[in-house]
């Protein structure tokens, strides 16, 4: 970064730089920020300085032995706030609370019923936050940020259609859920569907950290699927793209029920692959069927798209090999280029890490106007 500018312009350049270079990196020394940034270690030193009075940096003991003075060491104050994600889906309401540098310090599930009213899913959700923030010893006020991931079309906090949670269209999610803790304002509740934050999930800290072009889909007790191109998630004019399962000739929609319903004998779904994988007929029937559902709407996304990678994530990731070595088969068949398919790395945790990315990005809007450094 030059140093030329006006000085208002020239310090702000110079404190973005620096508290990128400590944010999510570990401690540092003033030289080595010197280093990363190319800024004068003067310059460092005052711009350090000046957050630590802020209580955005915190200086670090000294650390013990060596000749001569130790190196005055400083790092990013992840502690001085905390997010949440929060996941509300059809079964459980997940929450996960995590610092202002992204580590999870806990995560609580609550279950509910798939036919639990809009009422009453609000208020497991704020109980389950609370139950959270009390479990990991976190102060209600500390908390900064809430991100929220739903099923269905999602624009500005709205859901404008949901098809598979109760009275749910039509919601506006931050003002429903009202200041779910201290000094966490509605404007700090953000939402976004749930396939597109488990694609944010994946490539922030999952399967396709490295790619910029990938298909997510989010299988579990409903599919649906996020679209990354050019590094950047693709919502789409209103919101509502690649919600391929409103689509009903794809066999997306309902096709986690017809499985569990095609083996009356299993459970649940880890059930039904626990039978499959162990080469029960009704089960393996099941699962190619499924399977063959699967492909044909993702077939449709790689032809649209033709993303560098494909995650399987959400909870019927942990089928691993028995979906995607189906899928890799059916969707060389369908498609004239198949890239590589994997599954995500994520788990059923997937929204609500992604959930935690979107409230750290407006937690920490102050400090990155340009977006995280991560």
């Amino acid at each position: 970064m030059g140093e030329g500018g006006t000085p208002s312009r020239l310090r702000r350049l110079n404190s973005a730089d620096v508290l990128a270079a400590l944010y999510a990196r570990g401690p540092r020394t003033l030289s080595e920020v010197s280093e990363a940034t190319g800024l004068s270690r003067p310059t460092v030193e005052d711009v350090v300085d000046d957050f630590v009075g802020r209580r955005v940096v915190r200086e670090l003991p000294p650390e013990p032995g060596g000749a001569g003075r130790p190196a005055r060491r400083f790092r990013f104050a992840a502690d001085e706030g905390f997010v949440a994600g929060v996941d509300i889906g059809v079964h459980t309401i997940l929450v996960m609370l995590a610092d202002l540098e992204g580590e999870v310090r806990h995560v609580l599930r609550t279950e509910v019923s798939p036919s639990q009213d809009a009422g009453g899913r609000l208020s497991a959700t704020r109980r389950t936050l609370e139950r959270c923030l009390a479990s990991s010893g976190v102060p209600a006020g500390r908390l900064r940020a809430v991100g929220i991931g739903t099923p269905g079309v999602v624009r500005d906090g709205t859901v404008t259609l949901c098809t598979v949670l109760p009275g749910w269209t039509g919601l506006n999610l931050p003002r429903a859920l009202g200041a779910v803790a201290e000094n966490v304002v509605v404007g700090n509740v953000v939402v976004g569907n749930d396939a597109n934050l488990a694609t944010v999930a994946e490539h922030w800290r999952g399967a396709a950290r490295h790619v910029s072009d990938a298909v997510c889909l989010l299988a579990g007790n409903r599919i649906a699927a996020g679209i990354l191109i050019g590094g950047r998630l693709h919502r789409g004019h209103r919101g509502g793209a690649s919600e391929l399962g409103l689509l009903p000739v794809l066999r997306w929609e309902g096709a986690p029920d017809r499985l569990l319903a095609a083996v009356p004998s299993a459970g649940d779904l880890a059930s039904v692959f626990a039978a499959a994988r162990g080469g029960e007929p009704e089960a393996v029937a099941a699962v190619e069927t499924f399977t063959d559902d699967l492909a044909t709407g993702a077939a449709a996304l790689l032809l649209a798209v033709d993303p560098a990678l494909v995650v399987v994530g959400g909870g019927l990731s942990r089928a691993g090999d028995l979906i995607i070595t189906g899928l890799r088969e059916r969707l060389s068949s369908l498609c004239p280029h198949t890239p590589e398919i994997v599954a995500g790395a994520l788990g059923d945790e997937a929204v609500a890490t992604g959930a935690v990315r979107i409230a750290l990005e407006r937690a920490t809007e102050p400090l990155f106007p340009s977006g995280l450094p991560i």
